[in-house]
């Protein structure tokens, strides 16, 4: 994903609804709608829905659904980009960190890795 000549506008444009798409499935609890956008071309491989159902089991709980919030930053890579937001949490005050990973593959914006910290 070449960013050097997009602004943070035009790049968040581009992935924010990558990665709404895939907050909102992990509210929904669905797997197939979670992995949808990943780069890699067996997501069950290097992120397996038992996994994901761990995931949920042990966090959905405590934490609940996620919501995006503010930007906190945009870092550039030479052919990716990672983003960096706060996000909203259902069942606690205090908002946690999410970070996406996103590249250019085949033509398509595909997400190379997420994950949140609480």
């Amino acid at each position: 994903m070449k960013t050097e000549e997009l602004s943070d506008r035009e790049i968040l444009d581009i992935v924010r609804p990558l990665a709404e798409h895939t907050e909102n499935a992990w509210n929904e609890k669905c797997y197939s709608d979670f992995v949808r956008y990943f780069l890699d071309e067996d997501p069950a491989e290097h992120f397996p829905e038992e996994e994901f159902n761990r995931q949920i089991e042990e966090n959905y709980d405590i934490y609940g659904k996620h919501t995006i919030a503010d930007l906190v930053a945009i870092h550039r890579n030479p052919d990716h980009v990672i983003v960096l937001w706060k996000v909203d949490l259902e069942k606690r005050a205090e908002p946690g960190l999410l970070i996406y990973g996103f590249r250019k593959h085949n033509g398509q914006i595909l997400i190379e890795g997420c994950s949140y910290h609480a």
